[in-house]
């Protein structure tokens, strides 16, 4: 008699295995599946389903590399950014619900219909595109250093019909001064040797877009120091960073004459970005 496993049976045998990785989820498996199988998370438990060899062959080798440490996101190719789902690999990093909460303060604080945006350093879009596609007026540019990054921020762009200006640059050599009302960034600001660098997840994405240097301030430095000059009068300059870095970048943008700067605090009460105008 040859025996039927559904998908809602191998999920709970494998959660059940001794050798499963601490990286792997019931979530996880659920949303392994989905993906595989092409169909809403909420199919899982009202109907059952039969995993065929094929997919049980396919759906293993997606559980090694979860097991292994890899982001859940490059496995399944995707991960939502705001109201977006954006395509992801291994060339950009995973978007975080920490970014998020610089993308709402932007939108809550400008109301603009004409504004001209530059996302410095933009991956997979997920800055510049979500701010597109609330404020669909606002002249969006999209940069990067990386052209296998650039490829998938054009894809996101097309896929959500969304237009805006990619650029292949080195931060902001590309542009004409006084250009940007906005100019935001989440750029590298791990420093050399963090032990974190080697945690579920991290130790796959891009180390470029991770570590900025010896003490992990020098890509926010670089940017803050050059960005006068690229903002029109009174822009506004976002950068994410580390809670531990904000201080001392909070003084060296007074040192810089900004004004108005102040924290933005992410979901679990930290300060993860500061923003301030030029004067």
């Amino acid at each position: 008699m040859i025996m039927v496993q559904t998908i809602q049976l191998f999920i709970k045998e494998t959660m059940a295995l001794p050798e499963k990785s601490p990286y792997l989820s019931t979530l996880d498996l659920e949303l392994m599946a989905c993906s595989l199988l092409n169909i809403e998370r909420s199919k899982l438990f009202s109907s059952s389903i039969v995993l065929n060899k094929e997919y049980k062959t396919r759906f293993l080798s997606m559980i090694k590399r979860r097991n292994d440490g890899e982001p859940l996101a490059y496995i399944l190719g995707m991960q939502g950014f705001w109201n977006l789902d954006l395509e992801v690999n291994s060339k950009v990093l995973v978007p975080r619900p920490e970014t998020e909460t610089m993308v709402e303060d932007i939108l809550l604080n400008f109301n603009q219909k004409n504004l001209t945006v530059l996302d410095l350093g933009t991956g997979s879009g997920a800055i510049g595109l979500a701010l597109k596609k609330e404020r669909d007026g606002w002249d969006v540019y999209c940069s990067d250093l990386s052209t296998n990054a650039l490829r998938v921020a054009q894809r996101n762009s097309v896929k959500h019909n969304l237009n805006v200006h990619l650029t292949c640059c080195n931060w902001l050599n590309a542009f004409k001064p006084n250009n940007f009302d906005l100019l935001i960034s989440n750029p590298p600001y791990v420093e050399e040797g963090d032990i974190r660098l080697q945690s579920d997840g991290l130790r796959y994405e891009p180390f470029n877009s991770l570590v900025s240097g010896v003490t992990g301030k020098e890509q926010l430095i670089a940017i803050a120091s050059s960005s006068k000059r690229y903002l029109k009068k009174r822009g506004y300059l976002y950068l994410e960073h580390s809670p531990s870095q904000f201080e001392e970048l909070k003084l060296f943008l007074e040192e810089l004459n900004f004004i108005n700067i102040s924290e933005i605090l992410d979901l679990n009460g930290d300060k993860r970005s500061i923003k301030a105008q030029k004067i």
